[in-house]
């Protein structure tokens, strides 16, 4: 995984002096090196974060030489799991290879099967390949948009990207906030990412998922849609008992594909029924193969684990049970208020876009993991809107689950949370894999009846009963579920109260759109912080919306240099206190 950059000018040629500045706006994404390539027309930029072929011959922009003598030129974000298998295919069909990655399969690959190939890839990716012979540029996301891409359009230029944030360094980008997109984001900030592909940053858009987009000097067709996870559903079993083993064989599989790595792999464990599947599952596939585990990672039985000591949200004892049961090493990371507060700024920066998640604790658990020699985690994310996982699913009729799964996967829900992780892992230069996002694993889980994922007791039915004897009993059967969160009213009545009263003085706040309640909150913002009473838990929403507009104002002052003197000092004395 890594971080990319491109620009396309076939009027006027790449800028050649922009790429470097436009790259290097990504380096926490990729701390292990960086490329450039520029050709006339067009330039390629890439920030690496070395795990497959670590080696100076795995690095982008990849070059290429295909069997007809074509030349191609690629900078790749993410990871294509199955690349071993596919190379295989490739060499008999007279394709050479000269590197250990799944970067050359990926033009191997286009070459050999043209666009039909992204259906080949079971994978994450954001990628932009250049064709030498046709002068063409073809980017490409993966099915669910698990790695970002975004892109911008300005005179003849286009201009793309895996984060916002590095439209910053091109010369004379202007700078200036999308209210319609933060209108969009206060009045659903769960649904943002996935119901609207403006950003924040006037100009620049996110490319849809499962889409590709072909440029040639004649222009360009628009977006592509190459996948529809509704065309791909499976015929599945008749009864129960075989649907929960079909489920187990293609869960196991998507943990071992994803355990593929040249450098030491983890497992962020809350302690929660997901990602204590991922976690018991690795365990159980390294004692008990299913499958080669060539380019596996040896080094696999590392857990990393958020604490938060005293709180209701703290699931510390059910992490414990895990690491018990895997025999994995565990590291703790401690939620501290006080020394949460200077990181929120960074972690805002993390998030890129305007976001509802107070990401300190995730943003920091990756830090740990980085810190510890880890690169590489595989994670529970997409559980909870494939197989039921949230309270709202038990709200519904039965035949009402499913098309409410499907909206909250593709839309609604995860794509804010897959930005989310990715963002925060990336900005501590780990890389993230999710085997629930594991395309098989996806379109059979959609395929099921409602009754497979949901009965009087359980959640995520199916699940529980797949990993009977792989999952410990007390997590396999556990009910209670939190998310991975900071207790937010807790936090809001010590350190961050006072982030909180700074923020809601300021222009930026009181300029907010109307969906953000701005003046509402302000007044209750500064009741509570003042005097007494103090938040209490009938206040979880409100301050979930304070905490959204800190956010907003943290993000305008960082992204558009906006003036928000008053929040810069309250954080600046606390980074001092701590």
């Amino acid at each position: 995984m890594c971080g990319i950059t491109g620009l396309l000018d076939h009027a006027r040629g790449a800028d050649v002096l922009a790429i470097d500045a436009f790259t290097d706006a990504l380096v926490h994404r990729g701390p292990d090196g960086r490329g450039t390539w520029v050709d006339g027309p067009v330039a390629l930029g890439h920030r690496r974060l070395a795990i497959l072929d670590p080696t100076p011959q795995g690095a982008c922009p990849m070059p290429y030489t295909a069997p007809d003598g074509s030349t191609w030129r690629i900078t790749f974000n993410g990871e294509i799991y199955n690349f071993l298998e596919l190379r295989e295919e490739l060499r008999r069909d007279g394709y050479a290879f000269h590197t250990e990655t799944d970067t050359e399969v990926i033009v191997a690959a286009w070459h050999r099967w043209g666009a039909a190939c992204q259906l080949r890839f079971n994978g994450m990716w954001a990628f932009a390949l250049w064709s030498d012979r046709d002068r063409t540029l073809v980017l490409s996301r993966d099915r669910f948009g698990v790695k970002p891409l975004y892109l911008s359009v300005w005179g003849s230029t286009i201009a793309f990207a895996s984060e916002i944030k590095a439209f910053l360094a091109l010369r004379n980008f202007p700078l200036a906030l999308n209210r319609t997109a933060a209108e969009v984001f206060f009045g659903n900030p769960a649904g943002y990412d996935g119901i609207t592909l403006d950003t924040a940053l006037q100009g620049v858009v996110r490319m849809p998922a499962g889409h590709s987009l072909t440029v040639t000097a004649a222009g360009t067709k628009g977006f592509e849609r190459w996948w529809d996870t509704s065309a791909h559903f499976p015929d599945v079993p008749a009864t129960y008992e075989e649907q929960a083993e079909v489920f187990r064989s293609l869960f196991l599989d998507a943990v071992r594909l994803r355990m593929r790595s040249d450098v030491p792999v983890g497992t962020s464990l809350s302690g929660g029924l997901d990602s204590s599947a991922v976690a018991s599952a690795m365990a159980y596939i390294a004692r008990t193969p299913t499958g080669s585990l060539e380019r596996c990672a040896a080094d696999w039985q590392r857990t990393f684990i958020a604490s938060f000591p005293g709180h209701p949200v703290d699931e510390r004892a059910f992490a414990d049970i895990v690491v018990a049961h895997t025999g994995a090493r565990p590291t703790y990371w401690s939620f501290d208020p006080v020394t949460a507060v200077p990181l929120l700024p960074a972690s805002v920066r993390a998030l890129d876009d305007l976001s509802a998640a107070p990401a300190v604790p995730v943003m920091s658990i990756y830090g740990a993991m980085r810190e510890h020699g880890v690169v590489v985690t595989l994670d529970g994310h997409g559980g909870d809107e494939l197989l039921a996982g949230y309270p709202w699913y038990r709200d519904v009729a039965p035949e009402q689950v499913n098309p409410l799964l499907y909206r909250d996967f593709h839309a609604t829900h995860l794509p804010s949370i897959l930005r989310n992780y990715d963002g925060c892992s990336m900005a501590r230069g780990v890389e993230v894999r999710s085997p629930f996002m594991d395309w098989r694993l996806v379109v059979f889980g959609m395929a099921l009846p409602a009754s497979a994922k949901l009965n009087a007791t359980y959640t995520k039915r199916i699940l529980r009963d797949a990993l009977a004897g792989i999952l410990p009993e007390a997590i396999r059967t556990r009910t209670s579920k939190f998310g991975f969160e900071s207790p937010l009213v807790a936090w809001a009545n010590g350190p961050l109260g006072a982030v909180l009263r700074a923020a809601s003085e300021t222009e930026v706040w009181r300029d907010a759109p109307a969906s953000a309640q701005a003046g509402q909150i302000a007044t209750l913002v500064a009741a509570r912080t003042t005097g007494t009473p103090h938040f209490t838990e009938a206040d979880r929403v409100p301050v979930a919306m304070a905490y959204r507009l800190l956010n907003y104002v943290l993000w305008c002052e960082q992204y558009l240099g906006a003036n928000a003197r008053q929040l810069t000092t309250a954080l600046e004395s606390l980074a001092v206190a701590s």
